[in-house]
């Protein structure tokens, strides 16, 4: 078989391409067997017990698998709705959380300055690119929304906050109120009490056209709000490379958080796991995620453990909000120091 190709890699493990992985999966009777490169069958136990290890659900299709078992990415498989997943080594995925829990307290750490600009730019007078954008990224920070994106409006009618119309809001003088068809077909529906963001879009509102979220250019042409705007709006106030998905990521460390220190510690029997996977829908649901995607993707292993160790507890216990953060936003910080 041929070697997986090297490139350095914290830890000592070696990073490759998805291409250079060169173990294939064959069907074979009720189960699988395992192709190298050279069309040959891999027989070495040690190769086969590794590949058994990454527990590779039987419902993936086109696996790949890499001959080495330093490198970072072990395997990847495309699952029943065709998307291609990755397996990780363990010790890669450590690097990985490590990562975003420094990624997650830098973004908490700039909260304050992305919100006040996000609220002085709301108060601005003219109609214009700056005012929409903060109202993008209010509704995001406060719904927890998609970016979403015209490919996606256009070919299934799914909307996430820079595509919204005008028919998805209702407003009062106060209130905000959103119904609208989100990715996956599902409905999302989201209220806020906030009369400065309610008073913007209402302004925004009145301009011409199907869009909720547009502004006047210096020409005086009305133009849409677009992704890429509100990501960049976002790295700009913040100072961070970061775009809205991050947010997302907070929201549901955040709710994640919240829902566990508001939960009894039970052991035994298999609770703790059946009460996880109740956050984990919870979570889910105000994600318009499924839980599987909230637990990898928007939940960081530290606020699972945290809870267990009581770390959680003791961390929320020690701050208080302020300064533009939430309780638990601050209790994170301080978990992901």
């Amino acid at each position: 078989m041929a070697a997986d190709k090297p490139s350095r890699a914290p830890g000592r493990l070696r990073i490759v391409n998805p291409a250079d992985l060169t173990i294939r999966r064959v069907g074979r009777g009720r189960g699988f067997a395992y192709i190298d490169d050279a069309d040959a069958l891999v027989r070495d136990r040690a190769t086969l017990e590794r590949i058994r290890s990454l527990v590779i659900p039987p419902a993936y299709c086109e696996v790949r698998i890499a001959t080495d078992p330093r490198t970072h990415l072990q395997a990847i498989g495309r699952d029943e709705a065709g998307r291609l997943q990755y397996l990780y080594h363990p010790e890669w995925e450590r690097v990985r959380e490590r990562r975003k829990l420094k990624r997650l307290r830098r973004l908490i750490e700039a909260l304050p300055r992305l919100r006040r600009a996000v609220a002085d730019d709301l108060k601005a007078r003219p109609l214009c690119r700056r005012k929409a954008l903060a109202c993008a990224v209010a509704i995001i920070d406060r719904c927890h929304l998609r970016i979403g994106g015209e490919p996606y409006a256009k070919s299934n009618g799914s909307h996430g906050a820079s595509t919204l119309l005008k028919r998805h809001v209702e407003l009062t003088a106060s209130r905000i109120d959103l119904l609208f068809r989100g990715k996956g077909g599902k409905q999302i529906a989201c209220s806020l009490q906030d009369g400065s963001l309610a008073r913007a879009l209402g302004r925004i509102a009145a301009l011409p056209g199907r869009r909720l979220l547009q502004y006047r250019d210096d020409d005086g042409t009305v133009v849409p709000v677009h992704a890429a705007d509100i990501n960049a709006y976002l790295r700009e106030v913040s100072g961070l490379a970061i775009s809205a998905k991050d947010l997302r990521m907070l929201a549901g460390n955040a709710a994640a958080a919240e829902l566990l220190l508001a939960s009894q510690i039970i052991t035994g029997d298999g609770s703790e796991k059946r009460q996880l996977a109740e956050v984990m829908r919870a979570v889910s649901e105000q994600l318009a995620n499924t839980p599987a995607v909230t637990r990898k993707s928007y939940v960081h292993a530290i606020v699972v453990n945290a809870y267990a160790n009581g770390k959680l507890a003791a961390s929320f216990e020690k701050v208080r909000a302020g300064g533009g953060c939430s309780r638990i936003e601050r209790a994170l910080a301080l978990l992901a120091a």
